[in-house]
């Protein structure tokens, strides 16, 4: 399995490794990978299997998958925000 761990959940990863390629014996839950390694699943906000978003707690993940993590995305303080509603 390849796993992808985008933005600082790469932290987490052995040598904060962006891509991991894990051997998986048989179909486990996502979660219980990401336990194992040490990542926070609260700190996952898009889980991507072979290009199809899931939620975190219905992911399954067998040896041939591919997996992408993303953290929550943020930033900016807001003052260039534009209005779309004609006020």
């Amino acid at each position: 399995m390849i796993l992808r761990l985008g933005g600082h959940l790469s932290f987490y990863a052995p040598q904060k490794a962006s891509e991991l390629e894990l051997e998986i014996p048989a179909r486990i839950p996502l979660a219980e990978v990401l336990q194992r390694l040490h990542v926070p699943a609260d700190e996952v906000a898009l889980v991507v299997i072979n290009g199809e978003q899931v939620e975190l707690k219905d992911a399954y993940i067998s040896d041939q998958d591919r997996v992408q993590l993303f953290p929550p995305i943020g930033g900016g303080n807001g003052s260039d925000r534009i209005s779309l509603d004609g006020a």
